[in-house]
């Protein structure tokens, strides 16, 4: 009983000397971490004086061609329907395009675009065009 009486009466005693071991400890691993971070001020880098373009930068003529489900095709909202007449016409407008893109100096981009449902038929005749046009670079998205 006098024991339980004695720690009854003892006040609670807090030891300070680990918690600053365990301070320092820590301060040491933040400090050593920080360091190893790159700021992205640090990246060195140097600007380009004044820089004069002797030529111009090429953009190359980008068309966007969609097939619809119902065997319509569209450039740049131009309608060409289903039958073989509109594929020349589809031919001659791709040429004139490739004409334009050649006289300025800049490549033709076609990118083909099919609807989800479209027939792969309609699809070949428009690589069919394209190929007609000599149309070198094309290129296929999805729809949304």
């Amino acid at each position: 009983m006098k024991l339980l009486d004695d720690m009854m009466n003892k006040k609670a005693e807090l030891q300070i000397a680990p918690l600053i071991d365990v301070v320092f400890l820590l301060l040491i691993y933040f400090m050593v971490t920080a360091s190893l971070i790159k700021k992205e001020a640090d990246l060195s880098f140097m600007l380009p004086a004044n820089v004069e373009l002797t030529q111009p930068l090429d953009m190359p003529i980008e068309v966007l061609i969609e097939v619809s489900e119902l065997g319509d095709i569209l450039i740049e909202g131009m309608i060409f329907g289903r039958d073989e007449q509109n594929l020349d016409d589809l031919i001659s407008q791709l040429v004139s395009l490739k004409e334009a893109a050649d006289s300025s100096g800049s490549e033709l981009i076609v990118n083909i675009m099919p609807a989800d449902k479209a027939l792969h038929g309609r699809i070949i005749n428009v690589m069919d065009a394209c190929a007609a046009a000599r149309v070198q670079n094309m290129s296929f998205s999805m729809s949304m």
